[in-house]
């Protein structure tokens, strides 16, 4: 689509443009093309694959099924297995599990407490599949620029069109930024501020046969006390395959880069920690691992005029937390849904632009900020013993995904409301969390200085 014949540059028209046919774009696509729209979806990639294994927290099958995912079609194909429960298990200190309590079943909230682990290859597939049968049109060219309108202007920038690095351009009256937390172009493009937890982290990963899996989800704690945590997960993505990847800060893996490992032998390295996980690495092997790097940040002002930013270009979820697939159909559906209430308009009001950036951010900073004070820092998690972090996590997490669900905050009012009480659960989170990391301190200084006069009462001898 490059160039016609006279070699000038090719001009698309369409109603709406999304960038990047991830999750969080095809799903984009598939709410808006069954509203009516032609949309013209963005990938440089001609192939997507060898996606994490997901799994979902309990709010994700209800977002899959809108898309025509239902859980026993997912099941039924193969492209998912049951999620009943979440076990965790440390180095020398057992395993518990954990899972949504009965009374989430019953009225008044009639939850669904089965979930699923998702096999990305095959799902993604499958909303490709959708996508294409109404009619969206998948490019598969890079984006180079933007044409804006009212660059200066924050508040009134409008984006008119976009050029592709092969010479096309695209002329619509919407468009969603899906390209990735990578990439993240119009993030980048606007240099919109951003908050970041933690430090940027490498996950490892690869699918391995196994015949002994149990239908939950495994995570392997490798931390000590006092350190920065690492862990391992294990999601039985489908019948027979696993879906197994360790996860540590980005200075840990350059320390075994440098001591001559490759991602794969850290994999296996790392896995040979447990039994049951050292079972599986001497009977399969791991022959080739996939690693990525990823930094849990979350924008300000990811909503504009006629622009709307979704998925993890918005917000990066840490994987831990579960919550990344439930943002990206979350915010993939709320996008849709103000371009379709303000379609004839042509440009989304102020006050609803408010609302969602409200929501991106107050989401994204809620359950990276969580993770990040309980679980990866020590200053809780060391006292607290890491099954009741997890008990202590778990809950809030589960409640909150359940109000937001229940309560679909897209008026401002709503969003003000469940935002505020994410803000205060952070807050008293933040404030357990100086309380520790003080005595941590204390405690250091007192050793410090037994240590000192030790050294001077020697010296003295």
């Amino acid at each position: 689509m490059a160039e016609s014949q006279l070699g000038k540059p090719v001009v698309v028209e369409t109603d709406a443009v999304v960038i990047g046919a991830g999750l969080s774009g095809i799903a984009a696509a598939i709410h808006l093309a069954r509203s009516g729209f032609r949309v013209l979806c963005i990938e440089q990639r001609k192939e997507i694959a060898n996606i994490l294994g997901e799994s979902l927290d309990w709010s994700a099958p209800e977002l899959f099924a809108q898309l025509g995912l239902p859980m026993d079609y997912l099941i039924a194909t193969e492209a998912a297995t049951w999620k009943r429960h979440i076990t965790v298990t440390g180095v020398g200190c057992g395993r518990q599990e954990y899972l949504p309590g009965p009374w989430l079943a019953e009225s008044p909230w009639n939850v669904e407490v089965r979930t699923l682990h998702l096999d990305r290859d095959r799902t993604d597939a499958r909303l490709r599949e959708t996508a294409q049968r109404l009619g969206v049109i998948i490019l598969n060219e890079r984006v180079a620029d933007f044409a804006v309108l009212d660059e200066s202007n924050a508040q009134a920038r409008r984006i008119l069109g976009l050029r592709t690095a092969q010479g096309t351009f695209v002329r619509a009256s919407w468009f969603i930024d899906a390209s990735g937390s990578d990439a993240s172009l119009l993030g980048r493009r606007f240099g919109l501020k951003s908050v970041a937890y933690g430090p940027r982290k490498v996950a490892i990963w690869s699918h391995v046969p196994t015949e002994q899996w149990v239908e939950g989800t495994t995570l392997y704690m490798l931390t000590s006390s006092g350190d920065y945590m690492e862990w391992i997960w294990e999601i039985p993505i489908r019948p027979g395959i696993s879906s197994i990847g360790y996860v540590a800060p980005g200075s840990s893996v350059k320390t075994q880069r440098a001591a001559g490992l490759s991602s794969h032998n850290i994999l296996a390295r790392q896995c040979r920690t447990f039994p049951h996980l050292r079972d599986i690495v001497d009977q399969t092997g791991i022959s080739e691992a996939a690693t990525t790097t990823f930094l849990c940040r979350t924008y300000q002002g990811v909503c504009g005029t006629n622009w709307i930013i979704i998925g993890e270009a918005a917000s990066q979820s840490d994987p831990i937390t579960g919550n990344g697939v439930t943002a990206a159909l979350r915010h993939a559906e709320e996008a849709a849904a103000l371009i379709r209430r303000y379609r004839h308009r042509g440009i989304i009001p102020a006050l609803s632009r408010t609302a969602y950036n409200l929501r991106v951010m107050s989401v994204g900073r809620y359950f990276n900020s969580l993770i990040e004070k309980l679980f990866y820092q020590p200053a809780l998690r060391d006292r607290l013993g890491l099954f009741n972090t997890a008990r202590i996590y778990t809950l809030p997490a589960w409640l909150m995904n359940l109000i937001y669900t229940r309560t679909r905050p897209h008026t401002l009012i709503r969003t003000l409301a469940i935002s505020f009480a994410m803000a205060a659960l952070r807050a008293i989170t933040w404030t357990a969390y100086q309380g520790g990391a003080l005595l941590d301190r204390r405690t250091a200084s007192r050793s410090h200085r037994q240590i000192f006069y030790g050294e001077e009462q020697l010296h003295a001898l």
